[in-house]
């Protein structure tokens, strides 16, 4: 048994130098060695056998030593015919992978790639379309690997076909479109992998091999199952490569392509209005007519304004008393004249049950630098209220302009006065009367405007007018109502300082009565002070004395 075991180890550390080695000795000649029989020795390679199975079948007449089965079961294949580039290739549908002698020449002749196509057009009917190329896929010997009919207004469909007709299944793929969007194709040189992928099945393959004839000579129940645990896993490792390879060889030799469908656009008819003049800096706005079939109910636009700028893109519109419908209204400004004229182009896009509709418009917008009215209306004016007085402003006539016109405005809530300047005249006047007076001012405006070709020209000009209050009765100079507001103004002041000294008096009350105190309490001490000195001064004569005792006497009966 120690003799077995060390076999087998030797057996599978065979197995994984063979395997590390597999990838730099695959080359085309080695591809042989996987048809070789099951039940034949690596050392002694016969002729090899078309479309014999990687999986390795156990004698099946010999037993081993216990009664345990270990021969592996025999597995019912079902195998089918097509055919590629000429070649009758045999493929199994069912139980264990094996590997097409044919196919893999086929492969081998050239390196290995596997194609995936992106494609999007579009079709005038999705469905129709999706079907015509499932039809067209499958007399060329592919087929459909799914599809998706969700919307009626775009598609999708994913189809396998033979790598030989790609490039001619393209061709008339983009010929069931009206337009073809977008392409993409990339390619995957899998060549080293699937060199690699068969030299390690070789290698597990003769350690297979080793192993089964190992099993026949095994002496008890324990190694038998020994070998067998490893005999499996090197079938399953053996099936997952197999299952590899095959995966390599349908995608090499059928390439993927997917193909995007979105619902061609009708016409629809679109009126962006006739050409337009707009100066620098102007507001410019623009809004254009549409004309939708029925069914389609979402709208989308898009303006150029042609100078590089960016574009305004919107979705509001508004049906038109024609049956058509309008946009909402959009705003641009031309900041210069030096690239004029520019063309203005809307694109419109609608939605609906009907399907998608598409329509533009343009139109040549000129841009020009318009000259300027220059007005002088005056300078600042005082007056009194009810007085009428003439206002008068004069401007500037630059050429290119016509059709001038004028109006006054007075700010105090009054109508305008506007009117047309005589031809040629420079100078417009108007009579008004301010009929209140107030301490703000008013501010008289004058506008005169003008028609060009990029539109109107307008020039504006104000100041302001103080009204006073109109003077009372006067005689001789002296005006009674003057007198009496100014005697009335003295007695305002008069009463003014009076509260305000009330008030004073009010809040320092406390303080002042404090400050008596302390300046009573401050002189009474002071007397006393004095009357203690003299007592306690020394009498010099006897009149002296006397005048101090009476002094005193004085004092007590002033205290008392």
């Amino acid at each position: 048994m120690n003799k077995l075991m060390i076999l087998l180890a030797g057996l599978i550390v065979m197995a994984i130098v063979l395997v590390g080695c597999g990838s730099s000795a695959a080359t085309a000649p080695q591809f042989d060695a996987f048809t070789r029989g099951v039940g034949e020795s690596a050392a002694a390679p016969a002729a090899p056998a078309p479309a014999q199975a990687f999986a390795p079948q156990a004698p099946a007449a010999k037993p081993a030593p216990t009664a345990i089965p270990v021969a592996a079961s025999e597995k019912v294949v079902e195998v089918e015919e097509f055919e590629v580039e000429g070649h009758s290739i045999r493929d199994e549908s069912s139980g264990v992978v094996e590997f097409s002698e044919e196919r893999a020449a086929l492969v081998a002749q050239n390196r290995i790639i596997v194609r995936t196509v992106n494609v999007e057009i579009e079709v005038d009917d999705v469905v129709q379309s999706i079907e015509e190329i499932s039809q067209g896929v499958q007399r060329d010997g592919g087929w459909v690997v799914s599809t998706d009919r969700s919307s009626k207004h775009i598609g999708f469909i994913s189809v396998r076909v033979p790598a030989a007709k790609l490039d001619d299944a393209l061709n008339w793929m983009r010929a069931v479109g009206v337009d073809v969007l977008s392409e993409a194709s990339t390619s995957t040189d899998v060549t080293d992998e699937y060199y690699d992928l068969r030299s390690r099945v070789e290698s597990l393959q003769a350690t297979e091999e080793a192993l089964i004839r190992l099993l026949d000579r095994a002496e008890d129940v324990e190694d038998a199952l020994a070998v067998q645990q490893e005999l499996a896993r090197l079938q399953v490792e053996v099936e997952s490569h197999l299952g590899r390879i095959k995966l390599l060889e349908e995608t090499a030799a059928f390439s993927l392509v997917h193909i995007t469908l979105h619902l061609a656009p009708q016409e629809m008819r679109v009126d962006a209005g006739e050409d337009m003049t707009f100066s620098v800096g102007e507001v410019a706005r623009f809004r254009a007519a549409f004309y939708p079939p029925e069914g389609i109910d979402d709208f989308d636009f898009v303006w150029d304004f042609g100078d590089g700028s960016r574009v305004s893109a919107g979705t509001g519109s508004a049906p038109r008393t024609d049956g058509g419908r309008i946009t909402a209204t959009v705003h641009h400004q031309y900041g210069s004249d030096l690239e004029s004229p520019f063309i203005v182009e809307v694109k419109m896009t609608g939605r609906g049950e009907a399907g998608i509709v598409e329509g533009s418009d343009t139109f040549i917008a000129t841009v020009t630098e318009l000259p300027a009215i220059i007005v002088f209306a005056g300078e600042h004016r005082f007056l009194e209220e009810g007085e009428e007085v003439e206002f008068s402003g004069s401007f500037t006539r630059p050429e290119g302009l016509s059709n001038y016109s004028y109006s006054w405005e007075f700010s105090d809530g009054s109508e305008a006065v506007s009117g047309v300047p005589e031809e040629g005249a420079t100078t417009v006047t108007a009579l008004h009367v301010y009929d209140n007076h107030r301490p703000q001012p008013y501010t008289v405006t004058l506008t005169v405007t003008a028609e060009s070709e990029a539109g109107d020209v307008e020039g504006i000009a104000s100041f302001e007018v103080f009204v006073s209050e109109a003077e009372g009765f006067v005689i001789t100079g002296w005006s009674a109502q003057d007198n009496l507001k100014d005697a009335v103004r003295a007695l305002s002041g008069f009463a003014q300082v009076l509260g305000t000294l009330a008030i004073w008096v009010a809040i320092f009350s406390p303080v002042l009565l404090v400050l008596a105190i302390v300046i009573y309490l401050i002189v009474r001490s002071r007397r006393r002070l004095r009357l203690n000195v003299r007592r306690r001064a020394p009498s010099a004569s006897g009149v002296d004395e006397g005048r101090v005792s009476a002094t005193l006497d004085h004092d007590g009966e002033e205290r008392n």
